[in-house]
């Protein structure tokens, strides 16, 4: 079985505008902008942040199309379980310990770890549930 280039695009841009809502003050964008202390930036500070963003947006797509292409390539080997159950232990196996342990290691405030695990991991599964599912068309 061949990859579908197709939908890895459309899966990848799906993620990367689910990232987008995710973060945004839409869903947990609050959350996140306090989590990072960057809940009291003035309104300038807070564009010019965005904009020396930018480049980590373009890294951000990047990373997200080398996480699809590699799901997409491990597709035709999957069997036995559909795509939702091999990205639910990916997420479980691999992104849920990586992820904890970023945020355990880092610079976070103890009071925030629960939110920030729960706003990454949320997302991560959302995501790969996604990616799943346009893959699977």
């Amino acid at each position: 079985m061949e990859v579908n280039y197709t939908l890895v695009a459309v899966a990848t841009i799906a993620q990367f505008i689910l990232g987008a809502l995710w973060y945004s003050p839409l869903l947990f964008g609050k959350w996140w902008m306090q989590i990072m202390e960057c809940d009291k930036l003035s309104k300038e500070e807070l564009q010019k942040m965005q904009k020396e963003m930018m480049p980590f947006y373009a890294l951000q797509l990047l990373l997200t199309l080398f996480t699809t292409v590699s799901f997409a390539n491990l597709l035709p080997y999957i069997t036995a379980f559909s795509a939702y159950h091999v990205a639910f232990w990916i997420w479980v196996g691999f992104i849920a310990p990586i992820q904890i342990a970023c945020v355990v290691w880092a610079n976070t405030k103890r009071k925030f770890w629960a939110k920030q695990i729960f706003v990454m991991l949320s997302y991560q599964l959302v995501g790969m549930m996604l990616m799943a599912w346009i893959l699977s068309m």
